[in-house]
């Protein structure tokens, strides 16, 4: 059964300054234990092995959802509001995924500029939808 975690970091930048960050994992697990367990052992390994985990000082699991059956309508997995305008970020689809069926889509507008920000710094993303 798919089980989709939700986390929350906290880090330390090149210069000890603090940070914050969220990611998710999918698992196909028995339950939301060994659900939780397989995300344990997968983060652990991610911070020894991958740049992005390495100034992580600590994860926190904030849920995990059972998927029974794909659904048939779009559903929403997460949301989160924060105070204040967008903070300078930078985001990572499927960070040190390569495995066979999956992909990660965005809009051509921002694929292209990721691509060649690799190396850091912060960009502004198109909207999708506007909403003013």
């Amino acid at each position: 059964m798919l089980h989709i975690g939700h986390f929350s970091f906290d880090e330390r930048d090149a210069r000890g300054n603090p940070r914050h960050g969220y990611f998710t994992c999918l698992i196909d697990a028995a339950d939301p234990e060994e659900a939780t367990a397989k995300f344990g052992e997968h983060i652990l390994q991610m911070k020894k092995k991958e740049d992005v985990f390495a100034n992580m000082a600590a994860v926190y699991l904030e849920d995990v959802i059972k998927v029974e059956a794909v659904p048939e309508e779009p559903i929403v997995t997460w949301l989160q509001s924060s105070q204040g305008e967008f903070p300078k970020s930078i985001s990572h689809s499927l960070p040190a995924v390569i495995k066979d069926g999956i992909e990660a889509f965005g809009l051509p507008s921002n694929v292209d500029k990721h691509e060649a920000a690799k190396g850091g710094g912060y960009m502004v993303s198109e909207p999708f939808i506007r909403f003013d």
